[in-house]
């Protein structure tokens, strides 16, 4: 069946991408060819696919994911199961058993950081790469990091003074600009990854990262 209007012809062809016969008698069909795609994965008339793409991270607000999400948690998968999510990620993420499956990435109890890609702000790292936790004390004024001999109390985080001319005679003993590290401290907390000793934790909420694995078949 052809439209007659470029209207006509794109409607047909997302109702037609959804395997289902044009019936002018159905008003329906449409909303049924819509849902049909959403649901199942389909394409329409373009070749686009209709909804999240193979190998997307998204946080659900519930402990299990929908069908077709598989939560990030580092399991090893079969590479003929999941055959479009191993044509998308592959092993980046872990080998499996190196024949039969391959890994999952593995976000419990992990922050994501966007990957540098070159920009400097952090240099060197390598995507899919985990890095482990880390302080840096930055001078409020102009950014420079502060060192050991800035230091007037113990621990992984102290306070850092900055002696200022024209401010001595209200701060006699100096100004508070920042913060500083010492490095031969000890963070505290429990054991971590890799056998770090502690973390740097900011507010945060517990949600599940998921990664879209498959197209649900349509009911």
């Amino acid at each position: 069946m052809q439209g007659s209007t470029p209207v006509e012809c794109e409607v047909l062809n997302v109702i037609q991408g959804a395997g289902i016969w044009p019936d002018c008698d159905d008003k329906t069909q449409l909303l049924q060819a819509i849902e049909t795609l959403i649901s199942g994965g389909g394409t329409a008339g373009g070749g686009v696919i209709i909804g999240s793409e193979i190998g997307t991270v998204s946080a659900f607000a519930m402990p299990a994911p929908p069908t077709g999400w598989l939560v990030c948690d580092g399991s090893a998968v079969s590479r003929t199961d999941y055959a479009d999510l191993f044509a998308t990620i592959g092993t980046l993420w872990g080998h499996g058993d190196q024949v039969s499956t391959f890994n999952l990435p593995d976000l419990r109890g992990e922050f994501v950081r966007g990957f540098d890609d070159g920009r400097g702000v952090d240099d060197g790292r390598v995507f899919g790469s985990w890095q482990k936790p880390s302080i840096v004390g930055f001078d409020t004024q102009d950014d420079a990091v502060w060192s050991a001999s800035t230091q007037l109390t113990s621990g992984a985080i102290a306070e850092s003074l900055g002696l200022d001319n024209y401010d001595t005679e209200n701060y006699p003993q100096g100004r508070l600009r920042g913060i500083g590290t010492n490095a031969t401290s000890t963070l505290p907390g429990a054991a971590g990854a890799s056998g770090y000793s502690g973390s740097v934790r900011p507010r945060n909420i517990a949600m599940t990262y998921a990664i879209k694995a498959f197209y649900p078949s349509a009911s």
